[in-house]
């Protein structure tokens, strides 16, 4: 059986630290160039058998949390100093179609993915995957 990782377990698998245990979607190791990012497993979609992430939101209607202002500085911190590389928390949600979303389990994984694009100001991003194994490690 897996190991069951807890989400602060999965960034320090990665050698990171999350600011907020409670809202923090992504950390960086600034010594290490490490970029770690939690993405909902559910949202993924999948370009000539690799995994690609994608936002194109934001509603400006809606609250901004903390935690993606955080995502948004780590991804362009990804993309200054790590060309653009980041490693992914895979994220499955207790309900997929809840407004919010909580964590019902969650994992690091060996995906990881290059910054494609960012747009700072609508908090749009797309994450393209250089490597496709998606068990715990």
């Amino acid at each position: 059986m897996a190991k069951k990782y807890s989400h602060t377990e999965c960034f320090e698998h990665f050698g990171t630290s999350p600011k907020n245990t409670y809202w923090s979607w992504s950390a960086r190791n600034e010594e290490t160039k490490t970029v770690v990012v939690t993405l909902w497993q559910h949202e993924f979609i999948w370009v000539d058998k690799r995994p690609a992430y994608e936002r194109t939101w934001l509603d400006p209607n809606r609250k901004v949390r903390p935690g993606h202002n955080e995502l948004m500085t780590n991804l362009r911190w990804a993309v200054d100093n790590c060309d653009g590389v980041v490693n992914v928390i895979v994220a499955i949600a207790k309900d997929t179609s809840a407004k919010t979303k909580a964590i019902k389990e969650c994992f690091p994984s060996k995906i990881v993915m290059k910054v494609a694009a960012l747009d700072e100001s609508t908090g749009a991003f797309r994450l393209e995957g250089h490597t496709v194994e998606t068990a715990a490690s």
